[in-house]
Formats: structure tokens, C-alpha cells, sequence
């Protein structure tokens, strides 16, 4: 982001010891935001430093050049013309001081950017399509474990069965899933670890020492916890948040009230609600789940048509998939995360059945999916089947397709080989490279022995 000359000015005193108090803090937020306020500040200073190296070379030069006169005619004019241009040059001795002090500012506050900024966590696992942008907005081109995440960076989930488990304290840790996005905070105080949750959901189990705890600041609300487990999911207007183990205490961001939440409860806070916070029981799990319309945009990945004179309908979207060494993978997706459609927890039986209702323009191979997360716990995986052209209808035509769960293979075997006992989060579609023109209308999650 580049300064403006107002800005530029505004480091131009801070390096001359000429900011107040109100004028330093905001030179300092400058500094932190803005890599090329950051740059400017070094130049500046390098210039500085070139200008003292001249000024000293220059001075050494005269005075060797002057011990080699004699004469006392000469001496007095000479010491006549020292005097003067002693005294000419006393501005630029001044400026060119302070702006050398001023460097020595400089690296200090950019070390105090780079090299101080607390480690707030170390990934152990990451999988799927995954960002991680630093604090100055570089991003890094892969994720692996054992690195680090620093204070101001963010890192984001980009589809439904990406997932990353970062350590944050010893029996510590945090996971990120499914179309999320989080960003590390610095702490308000030495008794915290603060993050940012920025959209979707975040799994955390801390055993902090009894002198900290884990915070987490969602767009409506702030959760604080020593020793629990829950897990929390956001929109821009609403938080929602269960607690499985231990306790957790929130704030809610529009009217400061609290409260404190044991294990076994649950809570939603919406901007567009007043009125006390409603806690309640963790709802029962359901075996079953139909898409219901119309849809909310911000849980589909896909374009929502609701045509009249038309069926409704969710029309596959490009997405590109990274591959390691290779080039990335374009897919053609429609998903729909089930979990914002159910106000309870849908959970999975070995023998149910998902149906889908779609069409295609063109004869082509879909691969039907779904991602869990385990009952009251972490990421629990993806499981996927791909079904052939000659199992679907005719381009153009609608079909249904009933899978049963035993169909689907797991991705990630070292979480669950089956689905059964899990969570159902997001249900997808895809054609991979080519775009079929595939269309959703309809899809059913049906138990064991219904009609």
C-alpha cells in the first residue's frame, strides 16, 4: 500500500525527534500495517547514513589538504574561511545527525516487527487447499508441520475438506476447517493467547496453566476458556458456540453481557436478536436431512438460481485444486454445508443413504462427496465415490442417484475408514477439468429402514 505525502512527512518527524505522543502512535500503527511506509523509513535512513559517510570524507580531505599549506597570510585567511564554512555547515551536521539517530530508531522498531513478534502456535497437520498470508501480506506457497505462525498472520481454509491442526500450548491445540479463516492476534496481556475468528469454524482443546487462557474474537462475541474443549462457528452476524468439555466464558460484542458456559450446553448470538443470551442444551442429534430452499447464499459454494419458471437449483462453480509438483486441479463444484440447514447436529448411520438430484449438460463422470467432523470433537475426514455417465440420466435430463454410505471412499483413513458415528458438515458435487454444466436440486440424507 503505497504512502501518502502526508504520511511520508509524518516519518520524516518521527525520524526527527519532532512527533508528539498522539503523532508517534499513530506513526507507530503506520509502521506495523504498511510494508511500504516500512521501506520508506529505510531509505530514508540509509540515505542519512551515506550523507554522514560523505560529510566525514569530506572533512577528513580539508583537513589533510590544509596541513600541508604554510604561511601565516594564509593560515589567518584560512582559519577565516574554516570559521565561516564551519558555521555554514553546522545545519547540515545537525540534520544529518538526527537522521543517522534516526536509523538507529528505525532498525530498532523493524526488529521489534520481525523478530519479536510472539509464536502463537506450531502446525502439526495440514491438508488440502490451505493460505497462510504473514502479517506484511506475503503468502506462503506450501503449509508444512513444524512450522511456525506468528502474531498477525492469517490462515484460512479454502474448501470443505481442508483442515489444519496447529499446537498452541503444551496439550494445547487448535483446528481449522472447512471455509474458515483465522488470524493470530497479539496477546492484550502475558495471561493470553488471542485469535481472530474470521469466518467458519474453529475446534479448540486447552489445558492452560491456571494463570491463561485461550481467547477468541469472533464478530460478535468473545470467548474465553482455561481448561475446556469446544467448538465455535461464525457468520459476519451471528456466533455460535458448544462447549464439550471444561467451560468457557463469552462476551457478547453489542451489549457486553457474559456469561459462563459449562460442558453439554450451547449458544447462538445474533445481531438481529436482543434480549438476554439463550443458553440451552445441546440439541439431540437427528439421523436425517433434506436441502431446503430457498438457500442463504453463505453456505453454498455454487451459483444459486431460483428461476419461476424453472426448478431451483445450485449450478457448479470453478475451483482449482493444488496438486504437489504438479499443476492444480480444476474442478467444477456445487456444495452446500448441511450443518447451517439443521438445527440439530446431523449424524451419520452406517447404513443411510445420501440421494442427490441433478442434471448435467454432457455425458460425464460426477463425484458425489461429503465431510464430517466427530460428534462433539475435531475433523473427523472426507469421503468420496465417483458414479459413471451410464448410472445418470441422459444430458439435459434429471436423475437421482441413491449411495449408500458403504459407497464412499474415506480420504482420510487415518481419521475414520467409515462414516458412521460422524458428523455430517458439507455435501458436494464436482466434475473434475471439464464443466458438464452439472446442476443440483436436490439432496436427502436418509436413514436405515425408512420408506
Amino acid at each position: 500500500m503505497a504512502i501518502t505525502q502526508e504520511q511520508a512527512i509524518q516519518i520524516l518527524k518521527f525520524l526527527d525527534g519532532d512527533c508528539t505522543s498522539e503523532q508517534l502512535q499513530a506513526v507507530n500503527q503506520l509502521l506495523s500495517e504498511n510494508p511500504d511506509a516500512r521501506n520508506y523509513l529505510v531509505s530514508v535512513s540509509e540515505q542519512a547514513i551515506v550523507a554522514g559517510d560523505l560529510l566525514n570524507v569530506s572533512g577528513f580531505a580539508y583537513q589533510d589538504k590544509s596541513r600541508l599549506e604554510t604561511g601565516s597570510e594564509y593560515s589567518s585567511r584560512n582559519s577565516l574561511y574554516l570559521g565561516t564554512r564551519s558555521r555554514a555547515w553546522i545545519p547540515l551536521t545537525l540534520l544529518v545527525c538526527t537522521l543517522i539517530v534516526g536509523s538507529a530508531t528505525t532498525w530498532s522498531v523493524l526488529a521489534s516487527f520481525r523478530g519479536s513478534r510472539p509464536i502463537v502456535g506450531t502446525i502439526q497437520q495440514a491438508h488440502g487447499l490451505l493460505d497462510l498470508r504473514g502479517n506484511s501480506g506475503g503468502q506462503a506457497s506450501r503449509i508444512d508441520a513444524g512450522q511456525q505462525v506468528f502474531a498477525g498472520d492469517i490462515l484460512e481454509s479454502k474448501s470443505c475438506d481442508s483442515w489444519l491442526e496447529m499446537d498452541i500450548a503444551s496439550d494445547s491445540k487448535l483446528t481449522l476447517a472447512s471455509h474458515s479463516s483465522v488470524r493470530m492476534l497479539q496477546a492484550a496481556d502475558a495471561l493470553s493467547q488471542d485469535y481472530e475468528l474470521l469466518r467458519g469454524g474453529l475446534w479448540v482443546d486447552c489445558r492452560m496453566d491456571q494463570s491463561k487462557k485461550v481467547r477468541i474474537v469472533t464478530p460478535t462475541a468473545t470467548i474465553e476458556s482455561a481448561n475446556g474443549a469446544f467448538n465455535v462457528r461464525v457468520t459476519e452476524t451471528e456466533t455460535v458456540l458448544w462447549v464439550h468439555r471444561g467451560q468457557a466464558t463469552v462476551f457478547q460484542a453489542k451489549d457486553g453481557q457474559s456469561a459462563s458456559l459449562q460442558a453439554g450446553v450451547e449458544l447462538s448470538m445474533d445481531l438481529e436478536n436482543s434480549g438476554a443470551l439463550s443458553i440451552k442444551p445441546q440439541s439431540s442429534p437427528t439421523n436425517s436431512w433434506v436441502l431446503t430452499w430457498p438457500l442463504d447464499h453463505q453456505i453454498v459454494y455454487g451459483k444459486v438460481l431460483n428461476n419461476f419458471n424453472d426448478e431451483a437449483k445450485i449450478k457448479a462453480m470453478p475451483m482449482l485444486w493444488p496438486l504437489p509438483n504438479r499443476d492444480p486441479l480444476l474442478l467444477h463444484v456445487s456444495a452446500i454445508g448441511a450443518w447451517r440447514q439443521s438445527p440439530r447436529p446431523i449424524v451419520l448411520l452406517d447404513d443411510a443413504v445420501l440421494r442427490f438430484r441433478g442434471r448435467t449438460q454432457k455425458p460425464q463422470s460426477v463425484r458425489f462427496g461429503f465431510s464430517t467432523q466427530k460428534f462433539q470433537g475435531v475433523f473427523g475426514g472426507k469421503f468420496e465415490v465417483d458414479v459413471s455417465p451410464s448410472d445418470l440420466d441422459q444430458p439435459g435430463q434429471i436423475w437421482q442417484v441413491d449411495l449408500p454410505l458403504d459407497r464412499f471412499k474415506a480420504l482420510y483413513p487415518q481419521l475414520n475408514q467409515a462414516a458412521g458415528g460422524l458428523q455430517l458438515i458439507d455435501v458436494y458435487a464436482l466434475t473434475v477439468q471439464e464443466d458438464a454444466g452439472l446442476e443440483i436440486l436436490g439432496v436427502e440424507l436418509i436413514p436405515p429402514n425408512s420408506p
